[in-house]
């Protein structure tokens, strides 16, 4: 089994969620980390910008669509990054600070590991 934690929800790291899990077994866990709740369609921003649509037009909540997906969805922020682990933890891992007003402030070494 492996897990995959893909930093930042936007287009990027959104599509690459939803395709790691629509290719992967259930067996395998995605992971996404990211402070920003929503995601925006970038291409729409014109429209918004000469008021043809309103910004909530653009905007859809990640965590609904994550869960429904299967997809573990971390409203987070990354403080630091150990690509090499440290003494402690040998493997890969972040470290994350909650941003949700019900864990905001939360932070600590995570067990999310990157790319075992």
């Amino acid at each position: 089994m492996s897990k995959i934690v893909i930093l930042g929800a936007g287009i990027a790291g959104h599509v690459a969620a939803t395709h790691l899990r629509r290719k992967l077994s259930k067996e395998h866990e995605v992971v996404v980390v990211s402070p920003n709740g929503n995601y925006q369609w970038i291409p729409s921003n014109i429209w918004v910008g000469v008021g043809r649509m309103k910004s909530e037009d653009i905007l859809f909540p990640l965590t609904p669509l994550y869960k429904k997906k299967g997809i573990d969805f971390k409203r987070a922020k990354v403080t630091t990054f150990h690509p090499e682990g440290d003494t402690e933890t040998l493997k890969p891992y972040v470290n994350i600070q909650y941003v949700l007003k019900e864990n905001q402030g939360t932070n600590g070494k995570s067990n999310l590991r990157l790319f075992n």
